[in-house]
């Protein structure tokens, strides 16, 4: 069966929510797969520090006969 792949950069920030990582924990539970992660490296300062991620997600293709989606 064909796949989907996903390309996602998430960011993280102990300090503050983060809408990428919301949307990774949101991917993961709809039947998407890790991958692969690379680290994209950190910044900012030792109070305010932030890091990003690139991630690469799989899954098998849905496909959608008559209003009902099947995977």
């Amino acid at each position: 069966m064909a796949k989907e792949r996903k390309a996602l950069v998430v960011h993280y920030s102990p300090e503050a929510d983060s809408p990428s990582l919301a949307e990774l924990n949101e991917l993961l539970n709809d039947d998407w797969r890790l991958m692969s992660t690379t680290a994209m490296g950190g910044s900012g300062t030792a109070s305010s520090s932030q890091f990003a991620a690139l991630v690469i997600l799989e899954r098998e293709e849905k496909k959608t006969v008559g209003g009902f989606t099947s995977s």
